[in-house]
């Protein structure tokens, strides 16, 4: 029942069989504390998270005494007391609990048991959360090469460490192998479990998410349509699966500038979820969020600005206020009162979402070097440049040291930096580095990506400024043309990059 994901169910039948066995077996015996380790994960399953916490560290606590620390069933509950925590964003302490599995597995089982590799993976996920990108990596290639070498190469197990080791691949921008992957993930699902299997198409989904975040939106269009046809036809309409897989074909289309359909798809999950679900569950916080970024693009800010406040006050009341989840939401909320002009109210999220990330995540956590370059940008429209030029360099001196020069949230920061020193009229100090921007999304993203046309507009207006007319034209039609092969000639983009040129033109012509 459980396994079939009659939760509720499961929740009472764990209950009365915890309290049928402490009744006759007593509270400390190896049968009552298998029932206590029961529960609290049925409870994790269901966001009841408190309660999962407290019955998972006495199931912990009974079994270390009873059984003793390296006991296998001491190990599988610290294993369950972290995926516990991880979910309340309590990442250090689900850390230690983690390692502690994972050292005690490999010494009772060796390196190359399959619990031990789950562990090893589990490890992984929980560091690249927290930014931890070179350790996790090594990690998730110990736990394929040991799955490949053990199972084969199309078992499933080997597959979700082939996918697991492509989304860490995709976070890192090394693109190209991450597709490899999950073209790999993908074919394997197919031969194994055949086209229409969900495992199938969760990995066509993956590999849709890769190729969209490569602006290959018409090969990624297809992809998502397929995997929501098939979960509708294996799993039905409002199943988990098939409202995850509208909800990201719907921002596929958002980012294609297709906003009807776009909400349409929200509003369907937001409506399933709720139904399915409840309104605070932290899924149907997510299609809040969505609904709500939708609408803001669409200018329509007020019933954006209610959906944002609503996926905030849901996560404070289901996650607390300091869990990187929250304070995501806090982000959210203040950027689109950023964009109200509301700009105390957004400054002082901001300052809020900063101080709860460098708490929970560190200094040099990405999501904290975000959060501080948000307020950065923040600062900077409201005119408190020297403040915002300390954030941005200190952003850009933690990309550099946690992803490297050529990552591209570095570039972005880069960009960032470049265009407030040009606000300041620093225009060399500018220049310099909006040029070492554009020759990293060059080398890194190829020369049509938006981020590299960006960076292109972004230099050409520079040196109109300083008046470098002629290579600030060659720009401009770069990044017209760019536009055009990427959108179409009649995409508000493209268009809004032709009257900009026409502007140009018009100004600065000779003769």
């Amino acid at each position: 029942m459980y396994c079939a994901g009659n939760l509720a169910e499961a929740e009472t039948l764990c209950r009365r069989a915890m309290t049928e066995r402490e009744r006759v077996l007593g509270e400390k015996h190896a049968e009552t504390l298998e029932s206590v380790n029961m529960l609290g994960i049925v409870l994790w399953r269901q966001q009841k998270l408190e309660e999962a916490e407290v019955l998972c560290r006495k199931a912990l606590e009974g079994r270390e005494r009873l059984l003793g620390t390296n006991h296998l069933d001491t190990l599988e509950s610290a294993n369950d007391l972290a995926l516990v925590l991880k979910k309340q964003g309590k990442l250090k302490d689900a850390e230690v609990l983690y390692r502690r599995a994972l050292a005690g597995w490999e010494a009772q089982l060796g390196t190359m048991h399959p619990e031990t590799l789950k562990s090893v993976n589990n490890l992984a996920v929980l560091l690249e959360k927290q930014g931890k990108l070179e350790e996790a990596e090594g990690l998730h290639r110990r736990a394929l090469a040991a799955r490949e070498a053990q199972l084969g190469p199309n078992h499933p197990d080997t597959l979700q460490s082939v996918n697991n080791l492509a989304l860490l691949l995709g976070e890192q921008d090394k693109l190209e192998e991450a597709e490899g992957l999950k073209r790999r993930a993908l074919a394997g699902c197919e031969a194994q479990l055949g086209a229409n299997h969900p495992d199938t198409l969760t990995a066509v989904n993956n590999l849709a998410l890769l190729l969209g975040e490569q602006d290959k939106l018409q090969d990624a269009e297809g992809l998502y349509r397929r995997a929501l046809a098939g979960f509708e036809a294996q799993l039905g309409p409002n199943h988990p699966s098939t409202l995850g897989s509208a909800s990201n074909l719907a921002g596929l289309l958002q980012t294609q500038g297709k906003l009807d359909e776009a909400e349409g798809l929200h509003r369907r999950a937001l409506a399933a979820r709720e139904a399915q679900l409840g309104p605070n569950h932290p899924d149907t916080l997510q299609s809040v969020n969505n609904l709500a970024l939708l609408l803001g693009e669409q200018d329509k800010l007020e019933e954006a600005e209610g959906l944002k406040r609503r996926a905030l006050a849901g996560c404070e009341a289901q996650l607390g206020a300091n869990h990187p989840d929250t304070l995501t939401a806090v982000n959210n909320l203040a950027l689109l009162l950023g964009e109200q002009d509301k700009l105390q109210d957004a400054e002082g999220l901001y300052r809020r979402a900063l101080a709860g990330f460098e708490a929970q995540l560190g200094p040099n956590h990405p999501s904290t070097l975000g959060s501080a370059s948000n307020l950065a940008g923040l600062l900077q429209t409201q005119g408190k440049l020297d403040e915002a030029e300390g954030l941005y360099r200190r952003a850009l001196e933690g990309f550099e040291a946690q992803l490297g020069e050529n990552n591209p949230d570095t570039l972005s920061s880069v960009n960032n930096l470049a265009f407030l020193l040009e606000k300041q009229d620093k225009l060399q100090d500018a220049e310099g580095l909006y040029r070492r921007a554009l020759a990293g999304f060059e080398a890194q993203l190829g020369a049509g990506h938006p981020d590299t046309l960006d960076s292109v507009r972004n230099l050409a207006g520079l040196l109109e400024a300083k008046g470098g007319h002629a290579e600030a034209e060659e720009l401009y039609l770069r990044e017209l043309k760019g536009l055009e092969e990427l959108h179409g000639p009649d995409h508000q983009e493209t268009q809004s990059s032709w009257r900009n040129l026409e502007r140009f033109r018009r100004k600065h012509a000779t003769g």
